[in-house]
């Protein structure tokens, strides 16, 4: 049965709140966050649930072959599959069926083009703390996706970590 709270009444129809959920996941604390989360509401809305893992391709550094070889992203690309096929498999003992997905590039941009290309209705992604240089360094992905994301997008934090002030 549909819990009470993730149906509404859309135009006399009943329809379920979220029908597509994309979670972005990196296989981090704040990534196993995202993935309960988003498993959840797939099992209180009896969503379609994908998991998106992105192997970062794009970016300065990462242009230049002598700077990161190749192998190190086909081994980032294998240590990312292998969690994304445990959680999808633990995932399905809890009776959720997850799609999983990897693509390369820029972690923003391909984040938005999946959920345009699958038409999804929710985006659930992990907030990581990073200080003031880590985020002017890096950029900050979740600012991205609030600018151009043409759905909700939920921010989960990984509990475990302390607040900051």
């Amino acid at each position: 049965m549909r819990d009470a709270r993730c149906t509404h009444t859309a135009m006399n129809q009943g329809n379920a709140m979220y029908q597509k959920i994309v979670v972005a996941y990196d296989g981090t604390d704040t990534g196993a966050a995202a993935l309960h989360q988003g498993a959840d509401l797939a099992r209180l809305c009896n969503a379609e649930l994908h998991l998106l893992g992105v192997v970062v391709s794009s970016g300065g550094l990462l242009l230049d072959p002598a700077i990161v070889p190749i192998d190190l992203l086909e081994s980032e690309r294998q240590v990312l599959a292998a969690a994304m096929t445990d959680s999808a498999r633990e995932l399905g003992r809890h009776g959720v069926t997850a799609l999983t997905a990897i693509h390369d590039g820029e972690p923003a941009r391909e984040i938005i083009a999946y959920v345009q290309a699958i038409k999804a209705d929710l985006v659930v992604v992990g907030h990581s703390h990073k200080g003031i240089l880590a985020r002017w360094f890096e950029g900050s992905v979740g600012v991205h996706l609030l600018e151009a994301m043409p759905c909700s997008v939920l921010v989960a934090t990984d509990s475990s970590h302390p607040a900051r002030a």
